[in-house]
C-alpha cells in the first residue's frame, strides 16, 4: 500500500537520483546511520530525491545549487518513530498530538476513533482525511463497542463495516468487550470476520489473559495485544502467534518491569514486539512521546538498536507498511531523525516527507490547522436549570454503596451502613478518605450517586465532562461546592474544575464536546500538571487521576462502574444499585 502517491515522474527521477543522474534533493553526510533490517551502525551517505530516500550507501551524489547538504559528522541517523496505538483525545486532540509527535520525532500514528463517534460518520471521515495532510501520517482504527453499557447508533454492524472499509482504517479493536466474544455476539464476531476479510490487524485488549484465553481470542482472529504486564505475559501471546506490545503509559508504567523480566528470560528480542504509549494523560507527555517511550526502554536494559527497531520497522511491518517506511532505504519515504547519541532517542533534527521539518523542538513546516466549526459535536450542556446541591447528597436506605478504588481504575463496591445526619442523609464527617461521587445524564435528566473511598483526602468539590461515557461526573464532599464546581464546568463550555478551601483551585477548559482543548500540547500539559498537582496535595495516591476520572463510566473494566440507568456490575452486566431522576 502507497503511504503516498508516486507517480511516472517522480518514480523516474528518485531512479536517476539513485543513480547519480540527477541532483539529490538532500544529502545527509557523516552520520552514523541504523540499518534497522540488520540492527547495525554504518557512517554510509542518505540521499533522497522529493519526498523518498533514492540511495544509502558510500559514494557522493550528483548535487546543485538546490541540494540541501546535512553535515551530520558525529551525529545518528534513525528511522521517524512509529506509535502503533495513540488514542489521541486525551485533553489533547488528535491534531495537537501530530503538531507534538512531530516535534519530538514520531512521523507515524495509528490512531484510536472512539471519542469521535458521537460525529457524523460524514465528519469523521473528513477528520480522518484532513489529519493525513499533516506531516505526520496518520491512521485510525475501528471500534466495535461504546465502551459505556448502553446502545449506540454507529456501533452496529452497518457502522462497524463502514468504518473498517475506509481506506485510513487499517485495524479494528482494541477489543475492550471480550465478553461479547463469550455470548457470541452477532455484532461484535462480524467486526471480528469483516476484519479479517478485509485483510487488516485486529488489536486486542486482554489484561491477565489465561493461555485458554489468549488461545481464543487468536482464533477469534486477535493479532496483538498491548496487554502483557509481565514479561511471561509477552512470551504467551508470541507463542501463540500475536504480536506483543509492550507498554509505558500513564495508567500502565509497565515497561521497565517488561525489559528486565524478558532479560531474566534470557530470550532473543522478538521482531513481532512493538513499543507503545498508548493514550498518556498529558503531564506524561512531558517526557514526549515514543522518544519517551524508547528512552525508559533504553534505561531499563533495552539495547537501543533494538527499542529503535520496535519503535519504526516491526509496526511498520505489522501493519503492511515496511516498503513505505519504517527504515531508512532506498524508496522509503525520508521520516529519519537526527540524534545527537545512540542513548539520546529525543531528535536534534526531524526530516518528514523528506523536508527538515523540526529542528530543536522547533516546527520548520506548515501543518494542519483544525477547521473545529465543521465538526458538529454533540451539545453538551441540555440542562436549563443550575446545578443543584441536592443532586449530591445521597439518602441511606439499608445500607449505601461504596465504590472502593483499587487502584486508579478498578473500583469494587460493598454496600455498607454509614452514619447519617438528622435528615437522613449519608454523612462523611468520620472519614476522610470518603467523597460522594454522582454520575448526571443531563439528557435523561438522572444521577447515579454512590460514596467513593480512595480518590484523595478531604476532597471538597471536582466536576469533569471528561468521562468515557459522555456524562458528568461531580465527586466531592461539600454539596455546595459540588454543585458550584459543576455550574463552572457548564459555564466555561466543558472540563475540568476543582475547588479547595472555598475558591477554584484549577480549571481546565475543554470545550470541544467537553473533552478535548484546542491548544497546543505545550499548554495543556500545564494545564494537566497543575490539576495532578493540586489532586496529590488532596492526598491522591493512584497512578492517574486523569484517567481515573474518564474511567468511572466505562463499563470496560472492573468491577463496578456508574452509568446512566446505574451502578453496573460489569462481569454479570446486572444494575445493581439503580439511578434516580434529578428531581
Amino acid at each position: 500500500m502507497r503511504v503516498r502517491p508516486l507517480d511516472s515522474e517522480k518514480h523516474l527521477h528518485l531512479l536517476r537520483v539513485s543513480r547519480r543522474q540527477a541532483p539529490a534533493s538532500m544529502w545527509i553526510k557523516g552520520a552514523q546511520v541504523l540499518n534497522v533490517y540488520t540492527k547495525e551502525w554504518h557512517q554510509v551517505h542518505v540521499v533522497t530525491a522529493g519526498e523518498r530516500i533514492a540511495y544509502v550507501g558510500e559514494k557522493e551524489p550528483l548535487t546543485d545549487e538546490k541540494t540541501e547538504i546535512v553535515d551530520a559528522s558525529g551525529a545518528f541517523l534513525v528511522p521517524g518513530y512509529f506509535e502503533p496505538h495513540a488514542h489521541p483525545f486525551q485533553w489533547y486532540n488528535p491534531f495537537s498530538l501530530a503538531d507534538f509527535a512531530l516535534q519530538r520525532g514520531t512521523t507515524t500514528l495509528v490512531s484510536d476513533t472512539l471519542m469521535l463517534m458521537n460525529l457524523p460518520f460524514a465528519e469523521i471521515e473528513a477528520m480522518m482525511e484532513s489529519l493525513m495532510e499533516h506531516p505526520v501520517k496518520q491512521y485510525f482504527w475501528a471500534r466495535f463497542d461504546p465502551q459505556t453499557g448502553a446502545d449506540h447508533p454507529k456501533f452496529t454492524r452497518e457502522g462497524i463495516k463502514r468504518m473498517l472499509e475506509h481506506p485510513l482504517v487499517i485495524q479494528g479493536g482494541e477489543l475492550t468487550r471480550w465478553l461479547g466474544v463469550l455470548n457470541e455476539e452477532e455484532t461484535i464476531l462480524f467486526g471480528l470476520r469483516h476484519t479479517g476479510d478485509l485483510g487488516k490487524r485486529m488489536e486486542g485488549h486482554l489484561p491477565g489473559a489465561s493461555w485458554e484465553t489468549l488461545n481464543a481470542a487468536a482464533a477469534a482472529g486477535i493479532t496483538a495485544c498491548h496487554e502483557g504486564i509481565t514479561a511471561q505475559d509477552l512470551l504467551a501471546r508470541l507463542q501463540l502467534g500475536m504480536y506483543a506490545t509492550l507498554r509505558h503509559s500513564s495508567i500502565r508504567p509497565d515497561l521497565p518491569d517488561l525489559v528486565k523480566g524478558w532479560l531474566e528470560l534470557g530470550l532473543p528480542w522478538s521482531p513481532r514486539m512493538m513499543l507503545t504509549s498508548d493514550g498518556s494523560t498529558p503531564p506524561m507527555h512531558r517526557n514526549g512521546l515514543m522518544d519517551g517511550t524508547i528512552r525508559v526502554a533504553i534505561e531499563a536494559g533495552m539495547p537501543p538498536e533494538e527499542a529503535y527497531v520496535m519503535a519504526s520497522l516491526n509496526p511498520a511491518v505489522y501493519y503492511g507498511l515496511d516498503s513505505e517506511i519504517g527504515g531508512i532505504a532506498p524508496g522509503r519515504i525520508a521520516d529519519m531523525l537526527l540524534l545527537s547519541a545512540k542513548d539520546e532517542p529525543t531528535p536534534v533534527a526531524v526530516f518528514a516527507n523528506g523536508k527538515r521539518a523540526v529542528q530543536d523542538g522547533k516546527l520548520l513546516v506548515p501543518t494542519v490547522q483544525p477547521e473545529w466549526e465543521r465538526y458538529s459535536f454533540p451539545k453538551l450542556d441540555v440542562l436549563e436549570e443550575k446545578a443543584n446541591p441536592d443532586w449530591f447528597r445521597l439518602r441511606q436506605t439499608a445500607k449505601t454503596p461504596v465504590l472502593h478504588m483499587a487502584n486508579a481504575v478498578i473500583t469494587r463496591l460493598e454496600m455498607e451502613e454509614l452514619p447519617v445526619d438528622r435528615e437522613g442523609f449519608v454523612t462523611l464527617d468520620h472519614d476522610p478518605q470518603l467523597a460522594l461521587i454522582a454520575c448526571i445524564d443531563p439528557t435523561r435528566r438522572m444521577r447515579t450517586a454512590a460514596v467513593l473511598k480512595g480518590y484523595g483526602s478531604d476532597l471538597e468539590a471536582l466536576a469533569s465532562t471528561y468521562t468515557a461515557s459522555g456524562n458528568w461526573i461531580v465527586l466531592g464532599r461539600d454539596p455546595e461546592a459540588m454543585a458550584r464546581a459543576l455550574q463552572r464546568v457548564r459555564d466555561i463550555g466543558g472540563g475540568v474544575v476543582l475547588i479547595d478551601e472555598g475558591i477554584v483551585a484549577s480549571e481546565c477548559p475543554l470545550p470541544l464536546a467537553g473533552k478535548l482543548s484546542p491548544a497546543p500540547m505545550d499548554e495543556v500539559i500545564r494545564m494537566a500538571e497543575t490539576l495532578v498537582e493540586r489532586l496529590r496535595a488532596k492526598g491522591h495516591l493512584h497512578l492517574d487521576p486523569i484517567y481515573s476520572i474518564l474511567f468511572f463510566t466505562a463499563t470496560h473494566l472492573p468491577y463496578a462502574r456508574l452509568t446512566a440507568d446505574g451502578i453496573i456490575d460489569v462481569k454479570s452486566g446486572r444494575i445493581v444499585v439503580p439511578s434516580l431522576p434529578l428531581d
